[in-house]
């Protein structure tokens, strides 16, 4: 039975003081990321429970891939339930790993102390559990099973501009031995390793996805390109023919203003013609009478 939850959390990361009386080298506008794996595995006791002791847990704190973190790890500190004889257990060499017996499900305290003494503490809280798909304890031999109860947590400790020597002890435990824990049983459990495989094959996959839709959209826009090109040149075409078609109207209308007012000259000149006939005709007349 297996109950895991990952993040990317860096809310319990290291801070890094500055000091201003640390002439020791930094790395500066660095960011050093040290992902580790807290949480327990429980194991139903069967015919060897007792009242008080139904289930064999261990608590414990170790690499995604079990690399060996006691390169940039001073100690780590468990704190357990004070109903324990000594609830507070400090271990200073891998494998950091607690294991005891017991019937109550609880929450215990983690503190990891680092190599470098000017880097916080990092602190987390895991719940043990020994019951598969129980929020609570229950009486002894509820909800128990044969198969181990693994409960664990991912996250990502996040050390900001780190002392140089530091940061290297940091860099090199991707490439360290790897660790085993005490109980064999507990390391047949540990089949769930943590890299970023899967996490690469499916940002690869969101950008093979990513890449099809944009051809998708080009070729959609190269479409509303073409088509927009074509309206324009029909919209140009129809904008000439009306020029042209105006044009000839006007050309018609100044034609024929023309031809009226040629009409209304000669009809002019005729009339101005007539007036002088006449006057001369009547001059004439006024001749003859005297």
């Amino acid at each position: 039975m297996v109950a895991t939850s990952r993040s990317s959390s860096s809310s319990q990361a290291a801070e890094t003081p500055s000091g201003k009386d640390d002439n020791v080298v930094r790395m500066k506008d660095t960011m050093v990321c040290l992902p580790i794996v807290y949480g327990s595995v429980a194991f139903f006791l069967g015919k060897k429970a007792d009242e008080y002791h139904t289930h064999k847990w261990t608590l414990y704190v170790r690499g995604p891939n079990n690399e060996d973190l006691s390169l940039c790890i001073e100690k780590v500190i468990f704190q357990l339930h004070p109903s324990f004889t000594q609830p507070v257990r400090e271990l200073t060499e891998p494998p950091f790993e607690v294991t005891e017996r017991g019937w109550g499900e609880f929450e215990a305290q983690i503190r990891i102390v680092w190599k470098d003494s000017k880097e916080k503490p990092t602190i987390v809280n895991h719940g043990i559990k020994l019951y598969p798909n129980s929020g609570s304890s229950g009486p002894p031999n509820a909800n128990s099973s044969k198969e181990p109860v693994l409960s664990e947590s991912y996250d990502e400790v996040v050390f900001t501009d780190p002392r140089e020597e530091f940061g290297q002890q940091l860099m090199q435990i991707a490439s360290s031995p790897k660790i085993s824990f005490s109980d064999s049983a507990v390391q047949e459990c540990m089949s769930k390793l943590y890299n970023d495989e899967e996490d690469f094959q499916i940002l690869l996959e969101a950008s093979n996805f990513l890449k099809c839709e944009l051809e998708k959209v080009k070729k959609r826009m190269q479409g509303v390109l073409e088509e927009m090109t074509l309206v324009d040149e029909q919209l140009l075409q129809a904008v000439r023919r009306d020029t042209a078609t105006k044009s000839n109207t006007t050309y018609s209308v100044t034609e024929s203003a023309k031809t009226k007012t040629t009409s209304t000259v000669s009809t002019t000149k005729k009339t101005s013609k007539q007036g002088a006939s006449d006057q001369v005709t009547h001059g004439s007349k006024k001749q003859k009478v005297s």
